[in-house]
């Protein structure tokens, strides 16, 4: 009897091994359970002759658990996300822990949502007053012990990260907290700092012959919109900044109530609650970010297109860029995998995409990048740069561009190649192995805040992709058709 018994319990606990992999404390204990209750059932011979039956019993009861596991799961308050943890706050909007115990520092991130989009006073103050920020909270010198250290701004964010390890974390976080303080630079400092912005200006866009012609185009498809605005501005306003509004946009901007605190790293999440815990209140401010998209882009539809020639460009080039209202998903992740199929999509060989037309059959273009971009979760703004194949003109490329564009979004893409670029993408998720997951989600983080965005992990990336059919896909490419804001340029390269 005992003999069958074990072999009885061990087929069934073979039979359950996979399915107990969802919850293996419920199955250890009810075939333990059952295990106990065997012995003692095998040395009486009133229970003997019932073990066998009794223990179908018990397996029955573990296969009804497991079976139900989905619906219980369904009903349970949902856990927190263990990628991407969110705290709450008094201090912050957000504060949000992305652990990874296989590294040794700790990176700090402290983002405001308020870049030159939302700067009503000169174009580029947001930048000039990120630079004073950073200073001044560094105690205006660029000999900070921690070298690796440094701010951006953009047009959606200013923010400020540095490195740090868990024996300096409370002294820098509470440095990286004080770029919200009040600005504590001297005027002849703040003069030297606005002639370093010029030379910034000088060295990222003086050789660039083509970022005139980008910012022409920003005013045309932004219009008076607060998107057309440069985020480093132009020579003449830089060199007429003034300290007084510097600190009166600082005040404005950088309030940590609308902040969000990024931690990366070395860090449990008792940890960082407690040190959000250990942090002082600061104090209130007016915060210069309302949330609203009003103003970014100037109403009214535009066909904008322009022939030119510009010297010292290396080969002729055809860039075109179009506006157009966003259509509304369930989820503003959902929304972002949709618009990256599409982006996915444009960019193939595959039937619906531009590669084929342009490159391998009609030998059109050279070479072609197109990005979709969501702005504001309110538009969606396509932007193609081609150079043309030898002996092909610009408006011959133009044509066939414009033309393959238009069929792909009138007619949709079919199953397969939706089935096709829709197991390209899982299979990019799903080549993050474990260990490269926290850094996968620092880098999609990170770029949720500095664009404006809702933050999401990968595992919503996953989650998302799973609800995407192929009639959401061809809702989007169809909506593309729409009227919108529309640039086009057809630069020839000259001498």
């Amino acid at each position: 009897l005992q003999t069958a018994l074990k072999m009885n319990v061990n087929l069934n606990t073979r039979r359950t091994m996979s399915c107990s992999q969802h919850f293996p404390k419920l199955i250890e204990l009810l075939l333990n359970s059952g295990l106990q209750f065997l012995r003692f059932a095998s040395t009486s011979d009133l229970f003997g002759s019932h073990c066998l039956r009794i223990l179908n019993y018990i397996v029955a009861v573990v296969a009804i658990a497991l079976c139900s596991w989905p619906l219980i799961n369904k009903i349970l308050p949902p856990k927190s996300n263990p990628e991407v943890y969110l705290a709450s706050s008094s201090i912050y909007s957000n504060a949000v822990l992305i652990p990874n115990p296989e590294i040794e520092n700790i990176y700090l991130y402290l983002v405001f949502p308020s870049g030159e989009a939302l700067n009503p006073f000169d174009e580029g103050m947001a930048h000039y007053v990120e630079h004073l920020a950073w200073l001044s909270a560094f105690e205006n010198t660029r000999e900070f012990k921690n070298s690796h250290s440094n701010a951006w701004t953009n047009l959606f964010s200013t923010g400020y990260w540095l490195k740090t390890t868990e024996s300096d974390l409370n002294s820098d976080l509470q440095r990286l907290l004080s770029v919200s303080s009040p600005l504590r630079v001297e005027t002849d400092f703040a003069l030297q700092e606005r002639d370093i912005v010029l030379r910034e200006y000088d060295y990222r866009f003086a050789e660039q012959p083509l970022y005139p012609i980008i910012r022409d185009m920003d005013t045309a498809l932004y219009g008076k919109g607060t998107l057309a605005r440069s985020v480093i501005g132009e020579p003449p306003i830089i060199a007429q900044y003034s300290l007084d509004i510097a600190e009166e946009l600082h005040r404005e901007s950088h309030v940590l109530s609308e902040a969000t605190l990024l931690v990366y790293g070395n860090m449990t999440e008792s940890r960082f609650e407690s040190t959000l815990a250990s942090l002082p209140g600061a104090a209130g401010s007016k915060p210069v970010a309302d949330g609203s998209t009003s103003g970014w882009v100037e109403d009214g539809l535009i066909i904008d297109r322009d022939s030119l020639s510009l010297t010292n460009l290396s080969a002729d080039t055809y860039i075109y860029r179009k506006l157009t209202p966003f259509v509304s998903c369930d989820a503003p992740v959902q929304c972002l995998m949709l618009l990256q199929i599409v982006e996915n999509v444009l960019n193939s060989s595959l039937p619906g995409g531009l590669a084929g037309p342009l490159k391998f059959e009609q030998f059109v273009a050279r070479s072609f990048s197109l990005q979709i971009e969501l702005i504001a979760n309110k538009y969606v703004e396509i932007s193609v740069t081609a150079y043309p194949d030898s002996d092909i003109s610009l408006d011959e490329l133009e044509n066939t561009f414009k033309s393959t564009l238009l069929e792909t979004l009138e007619t949709g893409l079919t199953q397969e190649t939706f089935e096709r670029v829709l197991a390209r993408i899982e299979g990019g998720l799903n080549s993050v192995i474990d260990r490269d997951r926290p850094s996968y989600n620092l880098d999609l983080v990170l770029g949720q805040l500095m664009s404006g965005r809702t933050i999401h992990s990968l595992s919503d990336q996953k989650n998302a992709l799973k609800n995407i059919r192929l009639e959401d896909v061809n809702i989007l490419l169809d909506s593309l058709l729409n009227e919108g804001r529309e640039v086009t340029r057809l630069i020839n390269a000259k001498g």
